[in-house]
């Protein structure tokens, strides 16, 4: 039996994370410790529950105003603690983010082999996202396994000569989640009335465009020429926005400044209303599978979310100047919006309109995984740790 360690610290990471773990904890094969490094504490509580995922080891970093250095440094001395005093087979992360780097690079330090899930993606552009360009190359530099989740992933990685036999096309964990949430979804009424009653506010006869922008690399006047856009798009009669807004003090201050009384804030007793943009507190991610499999379209900057929609049959408009996942413009699940006031609403306007634009986005088979990802990995691992 081979001893691994999971190591994640936000959400995104801790529900592609998710699955894996369940299904390695029914594989005689391994037995599996979990270390959460508390990046996104508070969003990862009702995920873990969700899951029935109670970590082995909680770094609790998450601080009011914490830097990339504080989390990294924070990530290291945790993580070197638990393998100072534990034998660890392996190490798997995933992803891009800082708990996904340092907690690669303690491994190298102790020579545990690391395995990298989600490996390959690349935007080519270092600062763009910033920092999870520079994190994915860093990590890739010190894994001895590479989980690409798709073809083009693995070409990316064979062009940064990494060899050949180290890399695995596994699909994206991601999938395997999103079709695990969905199915308790359609199978538990009581859920599915539980979001339906909290989104209330939400008008049936409208069509649901659904929103979430975050990047760093957007903030200031990017994001504001996407919330403008936005404001155009409200004045039609044919739909409604909702919005849940990051925390991030740059995009509020952006929403701030640019919805104004256009943008009415839901409550637990809003009911439907003239408001055609609706903002919310973030989400948790199962409420969010709720929305997104409701919504009629999404735009987003988020990776994950360009991963699962086209699970959903959503077409998928990305508010980035370029995105490390060119496979789903490729399948046609997805296009890219400019950060451009006017061309933003034409470009939405245009999915909106066009039927067979529209049909052809939605119907477009989903490039990024067969919800298999997970038992796929776990084969390789028995056999190369």
């Amino acid at each position: 039996m081979k001893n691994i360690l999971v190591v994640f610290g936000t959400r995104p990471e801790a529900i592609k994370l998710a699955p894996f773990i369940l299904k390695a904890r029914q594989d005689k094969r391994f037995k599996v410790h979990v270390c959460s490094t508390g990046q996104h504490r508070e969003m990862l509580k009702p995920l873990l529950s969700f899951f029935d995922i109670v970590p082995d080891y909680d770094l609790d970093l998450m601080k009011p105003g914490q830097s990339l250095v504080d989390i990294s440094m924070g990530v290291m001395k945790g993580v070197q603690d638990i393998l100072s005093k534990h034998k660890m087979d392996g190490i798997i992360v995933q992803g891009d983010t800082t708990s996904c780097f340092v907690a690669s690079m303690v491994g190298f330090y102790n020579k545990v082999p690391v395995a990298h899930v989600e490996a390959g993606l690349r935007s080519g552009d270092i600062y763009s996202p910033f920092p999870e360009e520079f994190n994915r190359k860093g990590t890739g530099l010190i894994a001895k396994l590479h989980f690409a989740p798709t073809e083009v992933s693995r070409r990316n990685l064979i062009r940064e000569h990494y060899p050949e036999n180290s890399i695995y096309v596994t699909g994206n964990t991601g999938i395997d989640a999103l079709l695990a949430v969905k199915k308790r979804l359609h199978e538990n009424p009581q859920l599915h009335q539980e979001f339906s009653s909290r989104y209330r506010f939400l008008n049936p006869t409208k069509k649901l465009i659904l929103v979430t922008v975050h990047r760093r690399e957007s903030f200031g006047q990017p994001m504001e020429e996407i919330m403008k856009g936005l404001v155009d798009l409200s004045k039609r009669e044919d739909l409604e926005i909702l919005i849940p807004l990051h925390m991030n003090p740059q995009v509020r201050k952006s929403a701030e400044k640019i919805f104004g009384s256009h943008a009415l804030w839901a409550q637990s007793d809003s009911q439907p209303s003239a408001s055609k943009i609706w903002l919310c507190e973030p989400v948790d991610y199962v409420p969010f599978v709720y929305l997104m499999d409701r919504a009629h379209m999404i735009i987003t900057d988020s990776g994950g979310v360009q991963e699962e929609a086209p699970t959903l049959g959503k077409p998928i408009l990305i508010a980035r100047e370029k995105t490390e996942r060119p496979e789903a413009i490729t399948a046609g699940t997805s296009k890219l919006i400019p950060l451009e006031q006017n061309s933003f609403y034409q470009t939405a306007c245009e999915v909106l309109d066009v039927t067979s634009l529209y049909k052809q986005m939605s119907q477009a088979q989903n490039p990024f995984g067969d919800g298999s990802a997970c038992a796929r990995i776990l084969d390789v691992m028995a056999e190369s740790l």
